[in-house]
């Protein structure tokens, strides 16, 4: 008898085992995830297909790209491709964490070189896909904020934390913007002209590379950038977690404020 109760119970046990294996993602991917970078993923499922459509937008309502692309259910996985109202094409990669249907991973552009977000479900209703392309104009309130503001304080980007010090020459007015991230890397900003900044970023183990900044803000910014050796130019983007002045770790990014300031 004894033997017959554990045999029960442990294929009892086997069977909600397997019956929460199957569990672990969600049936379907349509929602609206807001993401940590500031901005949204609207999706949308129609059962029975696998096909997911959507749009990448902006908070305002306002479209950033379409996204076509396909969930497997066995490993929560949404891949796909977003299409930037540019024109400009880009593989999105979307993971639903195990065992929490509103929590999310997304991954922007091709590995190593893969910008990473992290989403939040907000609603499992069918989203609204009817939103018209971002409007670059300063009327929509994207007017720059580089000679009005100030570029100091520690930002999140899609490749990790950056820390910002602007230095103003009150003698010539010119405005220099240093900078590290992880740890060693350097960035600088090395031309103010019309609604663009460039600038330039060395890391210790990837080498130079450049970046463009189109749109910003007080708070965020949207731009561009590519490594010294590549040709194609990587969406890129930030938004401003903290204005107060940043404790730089990068030496190269130390002795260059040093500098800047002795010569001011």
């Amino acid at each position: 008898m004894n033997n017959y109760i554990k045999t029960l119970v442990l294929s009892v046990l086997m069977a909600l085992s397997s019956f929460v294996s199957a569990q672990t993602f969600p049936v379907q991917a349509t929602g609206i995830f807001t993401l940590d970078i500031g901005n949204e993923l609207r999706l949308l499922q129609n059962l029975p297909s696998t096909k997911v459509e959507g749009i990448y937008a902006k908070p305002s309502k306002e479209k950033l790209a379409d996204f076509e692309g396909a969930y497997e259910k066995s490993t929560g996985k949404v891949d796909g491709q977003l299409t930037y109202c540019n024109g400009k094409k880009e593989r999105l990669v979307f993971y639903f964490t195990r065992d929490n249907a509103d929590a999310s991973e997304i991954y922007f552009g091709k590995a190593p070189n893969d910008r990473k977000a992290v989403g939040t479900r907000k609603g499992k209703t069918r989203p609204t896909l009817a939103f018209d392309c971002a409007n670059d104009s300063a009327e929509q309130g994207n007017e720059p904020f580089f000679g009005k503001g100030s570029w100091t304080g520690t930002w999140k980007t899609h490749q990790g934390m950056i820390r910002l010090i602007q230095i103003n020459d009150i003698v010539t007015g010119n405005v220099f913007v240093v900078g590290d991230f992880k740890d060693t890397g350097v960035i600088q900003i090395i031309d103010f002209e019309g609604n663009e900044v460039e600038g330039e970023f060395t890391s210790a183990t990837q080498g130079d590379g450049y970046f463009k900044i189109t749109r910003m803000s007080e708070t965020k910014f949207e731009g561009t950038y590519r490594w010294g050796l590549q040709t194609e130019w990587t969406e890129w983007g930030g938004v401003r977690t903290d204005s107060k002045l940043p404790v730089l770790t990068s030496t190269g990014a130390k002795h260059l404020v040093n500098r800047l300031l002795s010569e001011d």
